[in-house]
């Protein structure tokens, strides 16, 4: 388990051993099953995850409605980062579609360690240039985009991730309907 997460934020940002020692110290190993929460809208975030295995949705309730923000699969940081970061409730919930296992490290025990490791601080801020780069390409494309185009991405971000999880749960990323999504799948159908 931890020599796979050592492995993904050493590709991130290079740490150092005694850095590593000390990070390791703070990972507890948890499953969620299906459907459990990460974290609730209003809820007040403490913990950042790293998702092993399992399906995650993020998403936030308007008048009722729910609507995905963003899905994260395994070898991804499921995190409420902007909870963390202004230390405020969360604007947005974290829900498993499938069993998940995760490794969980508190964010405030994290950060202490970045004044003894200046690896650990380079780690976090690489993690948030390459988080805010996916963030912008991703709502650029969904607004320039055709519905179908942005469906096409989604299966090439999500190699298999259709067979795992609720049609509607993708339609809401998509910002379509069920019904479209549908049509948009029968069309690619008809044009193969």
């Amino acid at each position: 388990m931890n020599t796979d997460i050592k492995s993904v934020l050493n590709r991130i940002q290079p740490i150092t051993s005694e850095a590593w020692e000390d990070l390791e110290q703070l990972f507890h190993s948890k499953v969620l099953q299906k459907n459990e929460y990460f974290l609730r809208e209003g809820e007040r975030a403490h913990h950042c995850y790293y998702l092993e295995d399992g399906v995650v949705r993020v998403f936030y309730t308007k008048d009722g409605n729910e609507y995905n923000k963003t899905l994260f699969v395994g070898g991804m940081f499921p995190t409420p980062i902007t909870a963390l970061l202004t230390d405020s409730p969360a604007n947005i919930s974290f829900q498993a579609l499938t069993e998940c296992k995760v490794t969980q490290f508190s964010y405030a025990s994290f950060r202490s360690l970045f004044e003894k490791h200046k690896s650990l601080m380079a780690l976090m801020l690489t993690i948030m240039e390459q988080l805010w780069i996916k963030k912008e390409q991703h709502d650029i494309r969904m607004v320039t985009n055709d519905a179908t185009t942005n469906y096409l991405l989604f299966r090439d971000d999500y190699p298999g991730l259709e067979a795992l999880i609720p049609q509607y749960h993708i339609s809401s990323y998509l910002g379509i309907t069920p019904i479209q999504l549908s049509r948009i799948r029968a069309q690619l159908r008809e044009n193969k």
